[in-house]
């Protein structure tokens, strides 16, 4: 083949377009775990759907616990422990926390794709 002409590559990989909606989804989760939007998102989509669901009921559950009415201060210190424990069990089911559910665990149980 003369030197002129390259072999065709495979296109490079493209991650699938996200809305704007999605972007702000992924920022406002990413704020609350204290990581980045990019790293959201990675987690989101290598979380097999069993993994995003059960995380988005996570996630929908910590916004209702932080909507609720004003709280006595007894009850707010219970329901921001509440808040605490959902966002650590959300960024553990994405992958996000390794040190408490190693990503090989999370491929294992069939919640997240291996890499």
């Amino acid at each position: 083949m003369p030197s002129s002409q390259l072999p065709l590559a495979d296109p490079p990989f493209v991650p699938l377009a996200l809305e704007e909606e999605d972007i702000a989804t992924y920022a406002a989760i990413a704020e609350a775990l204290g990581c980045g939007t990019e790293d959201c998102a990675e987690g989101f989509m290598m979380a097999t759907p069993l993994a995003r669901e059960a995380a988005v009921q996570l996630w929908g559950a910590v916004q209702r616990l932080q909507e609720a009415r004003p709280l006595p201060p007894e009850a707010r210190l219970q329901r921001d422990l509440q808040v605490q424990e959902a966002l650590e069990a959300l960024k553990s089911l994405i992958g996000l926390n390794p040190a408490v559910m190693p990503l090989a665990s999370l491929a294992i149980a069939g919640l997240r794709y291996k890499s």
